[in-house]
């Protein structure tokens, strides 16, 4: 199954800006991904996005799952929905968070295999 989310809609503005809005996109992929909904992000008539919404609506992402090729294979970017200087914001927080995540992960990997699972 796939849904379309056309963020212009999801948050009832042009203007994809603030972490607050942000948290509406984020817990409705999130909700998608835990029911293996396959999302489409479509930054249709966006004309103002920042990285600190972009942070919080797709870098958070990577918090939810261990497998990144899951998460590829259940959220993907409608690339031609957005500017050239979208898409570059859109790189930056995706190889940001990539690499913030990949780096904790591989610390809580490395503090189990060190110490044993504490939990």
């Amino acid at each position: 199954m796939e849904e379309r989310l056309i963020i212009k809609e999801e948050i009832g503005s042009s203007l994809a800006v603030s972490s607050e809005k942000a948290i509406i996109v984020f817990d409705k992929i999130k909700s998608n991904i835990n029911s293996e909904i396959v999302t489409i992000i479509d930054f249709s008539d966006i004309k103002s996005l920042t990285t600190a919404f972009l942070n919080v609506a797709i870098g958070e992402l990577y918090s939810l799952v261990d497998d990144r090729d899951k998460l590829n294979d259940l959220v993907r970017i409608d690339v031609t929905t957005l500017s050239a200087i979208q898409f570059e914001k859109v790189k930056l927080v995706m190889n940001n968070s990539r690499s913030k995540y990949s780096t904790s992960l591989k610390r809580r990997i490395d503090e189990v295999t060190l110490h044993g699972d504490t939990n």
